[in-house]
């Protein structure tokens, strides 16, 4: 009986120390994976698909419109886009890229009315021209010789537009435009 008792108890100390083996075994792949993510894993929602393009020449927009301060507000706009965005530095000197624009026309429309016949929102519409060119290996990268793009911003209480302002609704035009180059261009799969 004495005998059968220790080899029992061999046995459940045997499995004891397996088990606690493996406790540590449990600790050192978690330790191990922690580190592995903390150290070398780096994930960006920015894709880049010219990795060589770094900086970039914003040119003055043509303005074939009836607005005068347009092609200026686009210059000042995207260059404030990209500057947010990080991807690619604004020189004025040795570029690796360039994006340059005309602005065929400009258009600003009531859209709605409210109940008692009062203008309650405007549309802006702009149509442009705008190309992106790769200048280190001296190829365009997205041309679009017709991009229309539109806003609505409202002047009376009850409406449904995002903006409140012409200036507002323009200065999301000019941000959309900078979204439509960059997902045709650097983000391109």
């Amino acid at each position: 009986m004495h005998l059968l008792s220790l080899g029992l108890r061999f046995n459940l100390t045997r499995i004891r120390d397996f088990f606690g083996y493996g406790r540590m075994v449990k600790k050192f792949i978690l330790a191990s994976l922690i580190f592995a993510l903390l150290s070398s894993c780096y994930y960006s929602v920015y894709s880049n698909a010219y990795p060589h393009l770094k900086k970039i020449r914003v040119e003055p927009f043509g303005n074939r419109s009836a607005e005068f301060a347009l092609s200026e507000n686009a210059l000042n706009a995207l260059s404030a886009s990209i500057r947010n965005d990080g991807r690619l530095k604004q020189v004025t000197q040795d570029p690796d890229c360039s994006l340059e624009g005309e602005i065929i026309s400009f258009e600003e429309k009531i859209y709605s009315y409210d109940s008692a016949n009062q203008v309650q929102d405007y549309q802006l519409i702009l149509n442009l021209s705008v190309t992106f060119t790769d200048l280190v290996k001296n190829e365009v990268i997205y041309e679009n010789k017709g991009l229309r793009v539109t806003e609505l911003y409202s002047v009376a209480p009850g409406s449904t537009a995002r903006f409140n302002s012409k200036e507002e609704a323009l200065s999301e035009i000019f941000n959309n435009i900078f979204k439509t180059v960059i997902q045709n261009s650097l983000e391109a799969w």
